[in-house]
């Protein structure tokens, strides 16, 4: 039987956080929210694509809230390079949030920057309220002044890719998440 390519890749990657962990801490971030919005409030979910698609999914499924799911896209990186400035490749100005509770959802608040670029730019629409939730947060310092009001895990500044996450869109589909090899990975900030 021929050796499976994928088996040998996901072998490679050391585990960071395991699929136990992430559902553990998925099914918190859901009871947080719950609890803070109540299970008659509507909520409007504005998800940044597509890093956060997998968390967005898992997410969502455990909100008791009638929903409304929107999705932003924006370009900090190619390839392993950061960006000195992020590209927002939406007009969120079309997005129906006047006046609506709404929630930021991301997958990593790294350098803060596509996060507050949102942020920004949905307040300016005048929500009802606006709260930021993020799977993980990189332990780095941070030019942005942004804290998200949930926050899944604290993790190391490394690159990590699965469970949505990628490198040049690969290894979004893992069940994990992986620091990327040494080899592969883009420089990170000191």
């Amino acid at each position: 039987m021929p050796e499976d390519p994928g088996r040998r890749q996901r072998a490679e990657l050391p585990v960071l956080v395991s699929a136990a962990q992430l559902r553990q801490r998925v099914m918190r971030l859901s009871t947080e929210i719950a609890r803070d919005y109540g299970a008659d409030e509507g909520l409007c979910v504005v998800a940044v694509m597509k890093g956060a698609l997998v968390f967005l999914a898992d997410l969502v499924r455990h909100l008791p809230m009638p929903l409304e799911i929107e999705l932003v896209n924006a370009r900090s990186y190619r390839g392993a390079q950061r960006q000195k400035e992020v590209k927002i490749l939406n007009d969120i100005a079309s997005l129906p949030l006047s006046g609506r509770h709404v929630l930021l959802v991301d997958c990593v608040l790294d350098s803060g920057q596509t996060l507050a670029a949102f942020h920004r730019q949905i307040a300016a629409r005048a929500p009802a309220s606006l709260k930021t939730c993020v799977l993980l947060s990189k332990s780095r310092p941070r030019s942005v002044d942004l804290s998200p009001e949930y926050v899944g895990l604290e993790i190391p500044n490394v690159f990590v890719v699965g469970y949505g996450l990628d490198y040049e869109n690969r290894w979004r589909h893992l069940p994990y998440l992986a620091k990327l090899p040494k080899a592969s990975r883009p420089e990170e900030d000191a």
